[in-house]
């Protein structure tokens, strides 16, 4: 090969080179419990660290609105996202996304709670004394997308109790964490549904804040929030990513264990898989299959039809689920 020839084929394999690097570009989702401005500069460090530990074009898509970052694993404008475990169970069900890590708190534990807080004077004790007075209290729920914030309250608060939002109060309004905390703060709802990761950021972040707020129900553990990426992505792609959330934070870099502390008060991720999300799953079953039997529009035969659809695509959700934990 002539040296003209040579250096024109060593151009060309620079640029091809220059062109796959500037193509590997990631698109990170995070939910935004708070406001998506708070939620952006928490993540930034880390997502400027996954940057230069992968050597990708990291940017970040963060919103309120959880079906924004579902409808990106779909679209593929997104492919690693932090989700609720409800939402996550949605983007597994659908073939695009898998539990790649799971969020690990500073003091070690692998789950947090679902919490009804009050004002802090209020007589409000517990929820028996909501369901003595029906049609009393102002009510604050959760996102329907929300894990704490709605499945779990819905679950082991409202069809445990064998009761219904709407015919307990007086009035249902629906938001984010950030949102009940201002409804209850401002006067305007009795009772929220909140959850203990932001209990925990108040005592650190706003105690004030903190004290005029009380907790009247606590939930069972709810397994702590998962980490996935999009399945088509290479082997080698996914294995830089997943080395990246296992291992920070456990080197000696200060700035890293600050930044996952900052992030919700974590202590960093573990491996993790699909099969993280079966105790969600079985609570969303319920609930869609309580949803089913109380619609008062369905005849009985409309109600069987959609306890069999519901009951088939659970079905075969387990079945994914299991799998990925017998693998």
């Amino acid at each position: 090969m002539s040296i003209k020839k040579f250096g024109l084929a060593l151009m060309l394999s620079q640029t091809l080179l220059s062109v796959a690097v500037a193509a590997e570009k990631l698109t990170v989702g995070l939910i935004a419990p708070t406001n998506p401005e708070d939620t952006r500069k928490r993540w930034q460090p880390l997502l400027d660290d996954l940057a230069k530990s992968t050597g990708m074009e990291v940017q970040a898509l963060v919103s309120a609105n959880y079906r924004d970052i579902l409808d990106g694993f779909k679209n593929n404008t997104v492919q690693v996202a932090w989700l609720s475990s409800k939402v996550a169970l949605e983007a597994v069900e659908g073939g695009k996304a898998s539990v790649f890590a799971q969020m690990i708190k500073s003091d070690g534990s692998r789950g947090y709670t679902s919490v009804l807080i009050v004002p802090a004077a209020s007589p409000l004790l517990n929820f028996d004394q909501i369901t003595a007075k029906p049609g009393t209290y102002r009510f604050a729920d959760g996102d329907p997308n929300s894990t704490s914030g709605y499945l779990v309250p819905a679950y082991y608060l409202f069809s445990k109790n064998k009761v219904e939002p709407a015919k307990v109060f007086k009035q249902v309004i629906v938001g984010n964490h950030q949102a009940n905390l201002a409804s209850i703060l401002r006067g305007e709802v009795d009772v929220a549904t909140f959850n203990s990761e932001e209990m925990d950021r108040l005592k650190k972040e706003a105690p004030d804040q903190l004290n005029k707020i009380r907790a009247i129900w606590t939930s069972p553990l709810v397994p702590n929030d998962p980490i996935l990426y999009r399945k088509d992505m290479s082997a080698g792609t996914k294995n830089r990513i997943e080395d990246f959330f296992i291992n920070y934070g456990k080197g000696k870099n200060p700035a890293q264990r600050e930044t996952l502390k900052n992030i919700l008060n974590l202590s960093g991720f573990q491996r993790s898989n699909d099969a993280q999300l079966k105790p969600i799953a079985d609570l969303a079953l319920f609930s869609i299959l309580r949803t089913n039997m109380n619609d008062t529009t369905l005849t009985n035969e409309q109600k069987q039809k959609k306890f069999d659809e519901v009951s088939a695509r659970f079905g075969k959700l387990s079945f994914i689920l299991e799998s990925a934990r017998l693998n």
